[in-house]
């Protein structure tokens, strides 16, 4: 199934045929697009004049609000034993601002006795930005605890990322996502590894070394033994 998305496609919003966005099709096959069957962001847009992010957050509320009819459409048409996929929008206010996936997820859960599972897709460029890094990482934190959901942080298009430059460490560093701290002295403004602890330009350790600190679960010890167990 599919959750309403806006597709860019490079132009300016002044520029953009809005009536053309409703033609888009996805690249592939759905048990249900809620684009064409419940809600519609092109025209929720157009009608409430809304920008995309609040256009999301009135669609995703709107299926909240009529989600027995999603709930019965999806029973009429799936099969048993069949994996459902859940493509959510990536736009941060759903998941930090707002309630409603948490609300659809468990309900969804409820009522089609799912066991479901989030593949969070981080583009792999925001290694070669450590300010960028560590915000996707406290964003797949946050967002984790609050879908309350078995997590995999995925890095995707990993086959560009030679083209922006040199990373900090190596791609196991990233895909570990241990000891973020490492990544302070590559923050904007400051010089590299070698002025680790000197404080300064980067700060004195309360800043942006205290927001890599927000994720200390990571190198929990049960957490750790969970990870293990899990990969066995």
């Amino acid at each position: 199934s599919s959750s309403p998305q806006h597709q860019g496609d490079g132009r300016d919003e002044d520029d953009k045929d809005n009536s053309n966005d409703d033609q888009i099709t996805l690249p592939y096959d759905t048990l249900l697009d809620v684009c064409e069957e419940v809600v519609n962001l092109s025209s929720v847009m157009d009608e409430l004049g809304l920008g995309p992010n609040g256009g999301l957050m009135y669609c995703m509320e709107y299926i909240e609000h009529h989600l027995d009819h999603v709930i019965s459409i999806i029973k009429s048409r799936i099969n048993p034993r069949t994996y459902l996929l859940i493509d959510l929008p990536g736009q941060v206010e759903l998941y930090t601002h707002s309630a409603c996936v948490q609300n659809i997820l468990t309900k969804l859960t409820k009522e089609l006795d799912l066991r479901l599972c989030m593949i969070n897709l981080i583009d792999a460029h925001y290694c070669a930005d450590a300010s960028k890094f560590i915000s996707a990482a406290l964003l797949s934190t946050t967002t984790m605890l609050r879908l309350e959901l078995p997590a995999v942080n995925v890095l995707s298009k990993i086959d560009m990322i030679s083209k922006y430059g040199e990373l900090p460490y190596n791609l196991d560093y990233f895909t570990e996502c241990n000891d973020l701290e490492r990544l302070v002295p590559y923050l904007d403004g400051a010089g590299g590894e070698d002025d680790v602890g000197r404080g300064g330009e980067h700060g004195d350790g309360d800043g942006d070394g205290a927001m890599c600190e927000l994720t200390p679960w990571y190198d929990d010890p049960e957490y750790v033994a969970a990870r293990t167990k899990t990969r066995r």
